[in-house]
């Protein structure tokens, strides 16, 4: 069972940018299925039937879901810039083959509606996570302002 949690724990650290809609709803179930076996069978190792043996036993499996939780929807890191500075990105994205793909789809979004494209356009267009369109905007917005002030 630990294994099984071990791998979906890892499945859901990366669902924000890397994964489809199909992978998460199978890796949650499976999640949450390790938590309630391991809970279940934490409880039912408890050396008494009192409350208080049963809540120190179910405690582990119930604080790996809070982690889990937390990593999963936390806060990312934000990419912050000054104005006429460089943003500082994560390297995976600022060498991303999708940053040429979303300048593209920006170009064809500032010709068609004369106004750059929104992360929400952005990644239905190329059908990414939201966090990456988030960053992608970000440099692409970053670097036309940058050439503007060249």
């Amino acid at each position: 069972m630990d294994g099984l949690l071990l791998l979906a724990t890892a499945g859901l650290l990366k669902l924000p940018d890397r994964t489809n809609r199909r992978f998460r709803w199978t890796v949650w179930p499976v999640f949450l299925l390790g938590i309630a076996v391991s809970l279940a069978a934490n409880i039912a190792a408890a050396p008494a039937l009192a409350w208080k043996p049963m809540l120190v036993a179910g405690w582990p499996p119930v604080a790996l879901l809070l982690a889990v939780e937390l990593l999963a929807h936390g806060p990312s890191a934000r990419v912050e810039t000054a104005p006429g500075s460089r943003p500082e990105v994560d390297e995976a994205v600022a060498g991303d083959a999708l940053l040429d793909q979303a300048c593209q789809v920006d170009a064809q979004h500032r010709e068609l509606h004369q106004r750059p494209v929104s992360a929400e356009s952005l990644r239905k267009e190329l059908h990414i996570g939201t966090e990456r369109s988030r960053q992608l905007v970000r440099l692409i917005r970053a670097s036309r302002n940058g050439d503007m002030m060249q």
